[in-house]
């Protein structure tokens, strides 16, 4: 087995191997290797001169640490690495899982280009991902593999593996709504939960909503249990946090828009005009546009209120999108012209779209100072 040691104060993180080979792969051939040192924090681009010395499987896990405090994908993401480390420890699904990202942000640094008389990265970051695939299709014959966390942030590291490597989605997708969502729910929700299962929840919650918006599917979260564990959760949180809530509002317009459509399609096209249904829907539509300008409000208030963070422009980004999503609920249809509606006009959507574009920009922007502006 593994032991990984957080040692706080001095910058890094020492890194123990003592299991058999075999289990890992290329990255652990013999002992010399086995003691390794993952720096916590480095510059977005790395020096060639910080890996000498170091064997190629350190280096990829210094790219992936590197990987996880750039990308804040969630509040807490970027504070994970010492709740990964003993499951990376003891895990060969995770730790080829996690080497693979490591190897393929090395190749994005490296332009493709190895160290002399080695593999480029990329071949290491496939040959990583394919033996944790590997491991991972014969965990799943487990019966109990659903309460395993390891395979959970596997499950979640592949997928974000094959969003980076192909620019359709649709591997992502696959791992998103087949994969790690299933595996929760027949997990079931529950509001006790260790540090890296609730990191892992809440990033899951971000992304899961956004497939959802993205595809216009259904999801998970809009099930009455995981509504109330998100409640539950919430109603013991120290504040009020936007970024929450407008995931709320996310997973709660995507499940009015389904049900939306199913409602109008068994609504003879003749009678649309005249159904009361319709109508209806539009006074729901409008609703939930009002509880969106409310949470903006509320929003704005806390901003003035307190510095912004680094998700208060990528909160109220969800915001301006979201308001597009619901208008286009109805927009493109003629029963809805005479009848109040959630609509914007081509004014609206255009400074909501001028507006994305620049807050976009500024999320990706590297190393950003977080700007003191409200919108």
């Amino acid at each position: 087995m593994c032991v990984a040691q957080q040692h706080s104060g001095h910058g890094t993180t020492k890194f123990v191997n003592k299991t058999q080979q075999d289990d890992f792969g290329d990255g652990h051939r013999n002992s010399d290797q086995r003691n390794r040192t993952i720096a916590n924090k480095h510059s977005p681009g790395m020096h060639p001169l910080v890996f000498i010395g170091k064997d190629e499987g350190t280096r990829h896990l210094d790219y992936f640490v590197s990987f996880v405090e750039h990308n804040l994908f969630t509040m807490s993401f970027s504070s994970i690495i010492p709740d990964l480390l003993p499951l990376i420890s003891n895990s060969s699904v995770l730790y080829h899982a996690v080497i693979a990202i490591g190897a393929l942000d090395a190749n994005r640094h490296a332009g493709g280009c190895a160290l002399q008389g080695e593999k480029p990265p990329y071949v290491d970051a496939v040959t990583a991902y394919q033996k944790s695939m590997g491991i991972l299709r014969s965990c799943l014959g487990n019966t109990h593999v659903m309460q395993k966390e390891d395979v959970l942030w596997a499950t979640f590291f592949l997928g974000l593996f094959e969003l980076l490597s192909d620019a359709s989605g649709e591997g992502w997708v696959k791992h998103m709504l087949y994969g790690t969502s299933k595996m929760l729910q027949l997990a079931g929700p529950s509001d006790c939960m260790s540090s890296a299962r609730r990191k892992f929840y809440d990033l899951f919650r971000v992304l899961e909503a956004s497939r959802a918006l993205l595809y216009n599917e259904d999801t998970i979260l809009s099930q009455d249990c995981w509504l109330d564990l998100q409640k539950s959760l919430s109603s013991i949180a120290a504040r009020w946090d936007p970024m929450e809530e407008i995931i709320n509002l996310m997973i709660e317009t995507s499940t009015f828009s389904l049900r939306a459509c199913a409602i109008i399609q068994m609504i003879p096209e003749a009678e649309r005009f005249t159904n009361p249904s319709v109508a209806l829907l539009a006074a729901e539509g409008l609703d939930i546009q009002e509880t969106i300008y409310n949470w903006h409000t509320k929003t704005l208030l806390q901003l003035l209120q307190e510095d912004p963070n680094p998700y208060s422009n990528l909160a109220l980004l969800y915001y301006h999108a979201l308001l597009i999503f619901l208008s286009g609920n109805y927009d493109y249809f003629p029963y809805w012209e005479n009848i109040p509606a959630p609509v914007l006009c081509p004014a609206e959507i255009s400074e909501h779209l001028k507006t994305i574009l620049y807050l976009s920009s500024e999320e990706l922007e590297p190393r950003r100072l977080i700007k003191n502006q409200k919108y």
